[in-house]
This record gives structure tokens, sequence and C-alpha cells, in this order.
């Protein structure tokens, strides 16, 4: 970034951080960025499942139908949740293992 430059008034200013340049460097953080966005997608979904089945089972009424539909979701979302958790740490661990440095925003102030 050095050979582009931007000044407003004579004042120079300065590239962001921690932009990336080209390289390897940029795809390892735009793999990063990417997992890192799918994990919190995953976990943000899994969250708001577990919250509508929640209400769905309070809203039940007592019909036993309508229970165990929202029992099974609730289920199935927290054994998501366990699942993304798990893979998040075996990413972050296989990262580790590799010489990596891992981290939760790879973009973000260091």
């Amino acid at each position: 970034m050095r050979y582009l430059s931007l000044s407003i008034s004579g004042t120079p200013i300065e590239a962001p951080r921690d932009v990336p340049t080209g390289g390897m460097d940029t795809g390892q953080k735009i793999i990063q960025m990417g997992l890192n966005f799918l994990f919190a997608g995953g976990i943000i979904i899994a969250v708001i499942i577990v919250i509508y089945s929640g209400i769905q089972w309070i809203l039940s009424g007592g019909e036993k139908e309508q229970i165990q539909q929202a029992r099974a979701r609730l289920t199935y979302s927290i054994i998501g949740l366990v699942v993304i958790t798990a893979a998040f740490t075996i990413v972050r661990l296989i990262i580790t293992i590799l010489g990596g440095k891992p981290s939760l925003f790879p973009l973000g102030p260091s």
C-alpha cells in the first residue's frame, strides 16, 4: 500500500490496518473470515430455532403432537449448537497445529 497514497489538503491519509494487500496472507484471511461468518451464522440460526421451539412448546396448549414437534426441534437445535461448537474448536485446533495463529476476528484490532 505504500505506492498508493491519498491526501487531502496535503495531509496524507493512511490505509486502514490489516487491509489485505495480496498474496497468501490475503487468502488465509479470507478463508478464516468466511469460516468465522459461517460459524457465527450457524450459532445465530440455532439460537433462533431454540427460542422458536420454546415459544411453540409454551403455546401448544397441551396438544401432544405440537409438544413433540417442539421437543424434537429443540433437541435437534441443541445438537446443532454442540456440533457447531465442536467444529469451531476442531478448526481452531487444526490451525494451531499447522502453525497458524487462530483468531476470532482476523481483520479486527490486534
